[in-house]
């Protein structure tokens, strides 16, 4: 990446200043009361065993006991530099069927080849989704990864709109074998192919996501101006949008949403779920396009534009994407413009853009890149970024990755355990995990998706215990793996 050497020269410095070797505990006396928001550390943790599954990826479990204890806490180390592995994130066998009832990180990671020797040797669950989306008529659950989403060099999913109403997501970047965590920013755009005129060219809302619905959303779009605005629910953070285009490629792997589908929790813990609704009513415009963005057939819920390729009056939704091509969806304004847009021949340009905000650079997309969104950021430049509010007690189970200054990736899972009959771990606070990435001596790190979705796989084997009923995974969006390189792993 472009700044490459900005990141090495940050990296030297802070090894060349730290006086203790990685991974080793700051000392603590058998006398000294840690405060209470801060006793999960590297120091009140005792080494269970130590496996290593080939050179470059070792798991170290750990147990504790001391003030708030117990705990199961896995720590696994990547090294690139002892051998070749691949780094890579993966959500199964698409984007909207993320949350079927075999996408569990163990079945996605078990699906990327058939070829035993080269199947990934740990993997965890990846980000945040929404994944409260379900379409009747099949009985299946449709996720939004929440953040920026890469895969191959190529953009599945948009940065998720976080304070200010900046388009800006937390991401783990994963290219070469390393990981690097940064701040993305993506700008989307659609307008008429060839078109040179500023006025023709649109926002593009979102990637791969339900229209009118985006989830992780702490502010309104400041880029919707006239149109009707956003609403957003702060108890669920999303915003619902009543104008938008949204575009899905071949990776959401499932027919385009219809407005049959409906919003209701699809979490275990949600004993009573609240009365169901719909998601837009809007039957909107559907556009199909092939893999040179030309138009090849249109639905339009209202009379037909003469010219425009679309026939007959027909709903949006239950319409596969081909392989290179995209299907556009548009409600209220996004589907006008639209409509004034579509002709049978004629295509669309889809202008976009990837910003790291750390150096406000540019991102240079390519085969190699892939890219899961994060949560809170934990540690910043070796330093504790996130502390828990004040009188704030959130014990859960925990993911979270980092990286330190000699290249490595480090994986790390706090069990959680809800069985009071057998209590093997209590889990975490956000500010709990900050201090014991900070302990790990880890420059940067953030924390991914927890609670029942917390997963780590070692050597196509389950080896943390998740929460939910009878310690069963949990279907997640994606997942985070390393595995044999120096060849394709499919």
């Amino acid at each position: 990446m472009k700044h490459a050497v900005k990141r090495g020269a940050l990296a030297l410095a802070l090894a060349t200043s730290a006086l203790a070797t990685p991974f080793s505990a700051p000392g603590v006396s058998a006398n000294e009361t840690l405060p209470a928001t801060t006793v999960l550390n590297l120091a009140n943790l005792q080494v269970v065993k130590t496996d290593t599954a080939v050179p470059g990826i070792t798991r170290t479990e750990y147990s504790g006991a001391p003030y708030k204890g117990p705990w199961k806490v896995n720590v696994v180390v990547i090294d690139p530099d002892l051998a070749p592995v691949n780094l890579k994130g993966t959500f199964g066998t698409g984007l909207g069927m993320g949350l079927g009832t075999s996408q569990t990180t163990t079945s996605m990671l078990d699906g990327l080849t058939t070829t035993n020797v080269r199947k990934p040797l740990v993997g965890i669950n990846g980000g945040f989704f929404d994944g409260n989306m379900k379409n009747p008529a099949e009985d299946t659950w449709d996720g939004d990864l929440n953040g920026v989403v890469i895969q191959g060099g190529k953009l599945l999913s948009e940065a998720v709109r976080g304070k200010g109403g900046k388009p800006v997501s937390t991401s783990l970047v994963l290219q070469h074998g390393r990981a690097y965590i940064t701040e993305l920013s993506t700008t989307l755009k659609i307008k008429p192919k060839g078109s040179t005129n500023p006025t023709e060219e649109r926002q593009l809302d979102g990637i791969n996501r339900v229209p009118g619905r985006a989830s992780h959303c702490e502010q309104p779009d400041p880029a919707d101006t006239g149109v009707p605005p956003e609403t957003q629910d702060r108890d669920t953070g999303v915003c619902e949008d009543p104008s938008e285009i949204i575009s899905f490629t071949k990776e959401y792997g499932t027919k385009t949403p219809t407005t049959a589908f409906i919003v209701t929790p699809n979490d275990p813990d949600v004993v009573t779920p609240p009365d169901a609704k719909r998601i837009s009513s809007d039957e909107g415009f559907e556009v199909v396009l092939d893999s040179a963005n030309n138009v090849t057939a249109c639905f339009d819920s209202k009379l037909p534009v003469t010219g425009s390729g679309c026939t007959e009056v027909a709903n949006r939704g239950g319409n596969q994407v081909s392989n290179g091509g995209r299907i556009l969806q548009g409600i209220g304004e996004g589907a006008d413009w639209l409509r004034a847009r579509t002709r049978r021949g004629s295509g669309f340009d889809f202008p976009e853009e990837v910003v790291d905000t750390r150096f406000n650079t540019r991102l240079s997309l390519d085969s190699s890149m892939y890219v899961t969104a994060g949560g809170d950021l934990l540690v910043r430049n070796g330093h504790i970024e996130y502390t828990d509010p004040a009188g704030s007690i959130d014990n859960r189970p925990r993911t979270a990755v980092g990286t330190d200054h000699l290249g490595r990736t480090v994986l790390v899972t706090v069990d959680g355990i809800d069985d009071p009959n057998n209590v093997v771990s209590i889990g975490a606070t956000r500010g709990e995990l900050a201090t014991l990435m900070h302990d790990l001596n880890v420059l940067d790190a953030v924390n991914m998706d927890g609670g029942g979705s917390t997963t780590l796989v070692w050597e196509q084997k389950l080896v943390n215990i998740p929460t939910d009923g009878n310690a069963r995974e949990r279907a997640v969006g994606d997942t985070v793996y390393a595995g044999p390189g120096g060849y394709p792993m499919a």
